[in-house]
């Protein structure tokens, strides 16, 4: 029975130590595979950037009477078309009317005493030369013709003005264009300077797009540019690049003559710029980036170790240009060197790795 024991205890130690064995057997070292790609040293980068904007009317201006009124009639209404000097409204003109011809009496009876003047001035001279007037006569004639003479002048300057404000109660349009608001009705009071009528411009169109400065000034008025509205490509040519930044949104506004008839006013536009870095670097997979430490970036490079091994090695660089699927970066990177393209967060710099699929 003791016997039996010893070897039952015998053949279990043996069964142990074969199954030890095969453990630390299987225990051999899992280097994990990674995905590489390698970088290449180009002397600049370029990339399309898009800017949104809106299409408007080259000109757009809302009209108003430089003098106030009552409006008498407003012969358009909103949608329809104008052509350039067509009347658009009036405004009622009866009490100009009356002053008009208050002045036009008065300069008729200014004219009628300096005839007179001129007629007496003749006949003094006359008895003058027969010595029955005295020269006083003649001074005080004198001086009530030119005292007459100042009157038509006046009238005549108030007849101009009252012209004037007769022509301006009569609102035209500045330019060809469509009327897209109508602000006041017939019977209402306009004041001097309010809104009446707003005109836009029709045949010219022009595409309002701000940009950040640093794109903005390799802009220039008579520029041709790529742009795109609802999907579909055109060109346009630069009329004007703003002299300073917007308030609120710190861009440059740049103004783009569109094709006639191109597309309606209120669109949204973009323009497509070239943005180009001009320093050497490398493009890099925007997976193969983690953060680093005092605003650098850092990629994973693989740096041969033994056998068919490599071992990771932090670089830190600067980052220059991010898009959702590859990045511009320079300094940190040599031509040719591959680089752990995506999962970095599974690496830690030292480790040994081996090599998987290219991406």
């Amino acid at each position: 029975m003791r016997y039996a024991v010893l070897l039952l205890v015998s053949v279990s130690l043996v069964l142990q130590s074969g199954c030890s064995s095969r453990t630390s057997a299987e225990r051999e070292v899992v280097y994990q595979p990674v995905t590489r790609a390698v970088v290449h040293q180009q002397p600049y980068f370029s990339v399309t950037r898009s800017f949104t904007g809106v299409v408007e009317p080259a000109q757009a201006a809302n009209v108003a009477f430089e003098f106030g009124g009552t409006l008498q009639a407003v012969m358009v209404d909103e949608g329809d078309r104008v052509a350039q000097g067509q009347l658009l409204a009036r405004l009622e003109t009866s009490l100009l009317d009356v002053e008009r011809r208050q002045l036009e009496a008065q300069l008729k009876e200014a004219h009628a005493n300096l005839r007179l003047t001129l007629e007496n001035l003749k006949r003094q001279a006359s008895l003058e030369a027969d010595g029955h007037a005295s020269r006083q006569r003649r001074d005080e004639l004198t001086a009530s013709r030119d005292a007459f003479t100042a009157v038509i002048n006046q009238l005549e300057a108030a007849l101009d003005g009252n012209r004037i404000r007769q022509n301006k109660s009569h609102l035209h349009a500045p330019f060809a264009g469509v009327i897209s608001e109508r602000f006041l009705e017939q019977g209402s009071a306009a004041a001097s300077g309010q809104s009446v009528l707003r005109i836009l411009e029709v045949g010219r169109l022009e595409a309002h797009v701000g940009v950040p400065p640093e794109l903005a000034v390799a802009v220039a008025k008579g520029d041709v540019v790529q742009l795109r509205v609802a999907d579909e490509p055109m060109t346009g040519e630069v009329v004007a690049v703003g002299a300073e930044l917007k308030q609120r949104s710190h861009a440059v506004m740049i103004r783009i003559a569109l094709p006639a008839a191109a597309v309606p006013a209120g669109s949204v536009v973009q323009l497509l710029l070239e943005d180009r870095i001009e320093d050497a670097g490398f493009v890099v997979p925007e997976s193969a980036l983690t953060a680093s430490m005092r605003g650098l970036w850092r990629v994973y490079v693989l740096a041969a170790a033994q056998n068919d091994l490599y071992r990771i090695e932090a670089r830190d660089l600067q980052l220059r240009y991010s898009s959702e699927s590859q990045a511009y970066v320079t300094d940190g990177l040599r031509d040719g060197e591959w680089i752990v393209a995506d999962g970095v967060h599974k690496f830690v710099p030292g480790q040994l790795v081996r090599l998987g699929s290219a991406g």
